[in-house]
């Protein structure tokens, strides 16, 4: 058997295809419905995207959840819990890190020690709280350079549900009519991967 980069490098995306399911028709992921912009998750639906060796490498690096998964669970902690709201004829669906009791843990790896946490975590984690009933919830973010660690308390909020709700509503609606929504421009533009078919799409539509 022969053992190259090419292989390993499809070992890394087959690993990544195996944490992260693709979803059907009648599934929003909550955080597809919390990205900063929506056409990118519509653009990683409709255009099939596979990442690179490079990205799966980083994105499977990034759970540094499934390092301690082991010590969680020893210490009564249910990893990697399925969350899930039937809206009539769709489904809003994610997976929290942990739980345990009345808390919900989310793990982030970040460049830099925040001082707050992204918005869209934090959207994250209050739609998992609500789902499940649960009294609270920690963000914890670890440096990737430094190994520094910030913990951010996190209440459940019927509110930013609501939210998540209809930026879900309006993903699905954009799938079905097959219209991608309104790009959200931001720092995150310069490592989308669907960048510059972006950019075609809307300067076509703009003559």
């Amino acid at each position: 058997m022969r053992v190259d980069a090419s292989v390993v490098n499809g070992w890394f995306i087959k690993a990544l295809a195996r944490k992260y399911r693709l979803f059907t028709s009648s599934e929003i992921s909550v955080t597809e419905a919390v990205a900063p912009c929506l056409r990118r998750a519509y653009y990683n639906r409709v255009r099939r995207y596979i990442p690179t060796p490079v990205e799966a490498l980083k994105i499977i690096g990034s759970r540094v959840h499934t390092v301690i998964q082991e010590v969680l669970r020893s210490e009564g902690w249910d990893v990697e819990v399925g969350v899930s709201i039937d809206l009539g004829g769709w489904r809003l669906v994610g997976r929290a890190d942990a739980v345990k009791d009345d808390v919900v843990l989310e793990f982030k790896t970040v460049n830099g020690v925040l001082e707050e946490p992204y918005e869209s975590h934090r959207l994250q984690l209050q739609a998992y709280l609500t789902i499940l009933h649960a009294r609270e919830g920690y963000l914890v973010y670890i440096d990737r350079a430094s190994g520094k660690v910030k913990v951010f308390k996190v209440r459940p909020s019927k509110t930013a549900l609501r939210e998540v709700i209809e930026r879900a509503r309006k993903l699905k609606e954009a799938l079905e009519e097959g219209q991608p929504p309104p790009p959200t421009r931001g720092p995150w533009c310069n490592t989308c991967p669907h960048k510059w078919h972006c950019l075609k799409e809307v300067r076509g539509r703009d003559k």
